[in-house]
């Protein structure tokens, strides 16, 4: 990617991170409860479009959990594992390994919701999303992460969200 199309990609992030603060900002003001609520969507869509690392493991599952919190009822929520692949590459015979240590936090738990995140940057990135090779291998890559899951589904239900 070239230097110009890198800062017009940055802009267009911008753009739609401010449009996304004003739509919420309407809200905001209300309670403080949905003022932090607000916040963890913020957050993550923060660091989703943000062009630095954003939040780490830890705080993409407080920003999950919180957001879980207000799509289901209380005492229902389940318990978060992120499983993170924007530094480091995918790579099949690792990840069993990869979804092991991203779970050890929740081991024991029988209602789980595993963020899988970095994933769609890595294959469908920029060009990378009209070609279809690398379409296949995004999908070869998530039904990999799902059979992992399945196998591991002794420990109770696992749902795997790959961002």
């Amino acid at each position: 990617m070239t230097a110009a199309a890198a800062a017009a990609a940055a802009a267009v992030r911008a753009a739609r991170l401010r449009t996304f603060h004003a739509l919420l900002a309407t809200l905001a003001g209300t309670t403080p409860e949905l003022r932090r609520d607000i916040d963890a969507v913020l957050r993550v869509v923060e660091s989703e479009i943000l062009p630095s690392r954003g939040l780490d493991s830890e705080g993409l599952v407080s920003a999950a959990r919180q957001i879980v919190s207000l799509i289901l009822p209380v005492g229902r929520t389940p318990d978060i594992a992120v499983l993170d692949y924007r530094d480091q590459p995918f790579d099949p015979l690792w990840a069993g390994g990869a979804v092991e240590r991203a779970l050890a936090p929740v081991d024991g738990s029988s209602d789980v919701l595993l963020w899988v995140v970095g994933l769609q940057d890595q294959f469908l990135g920029g060009q990378r999303a009209r070609s279809a090779r690398y379409q296949g291998a995004y999908d070869a890559a998530v039904d990999t992460l799902n059979g992992l899951t399945a196998r591991m589904s002794g420990r109770g239900r696992i749902t795997v969200v790959v961002l």
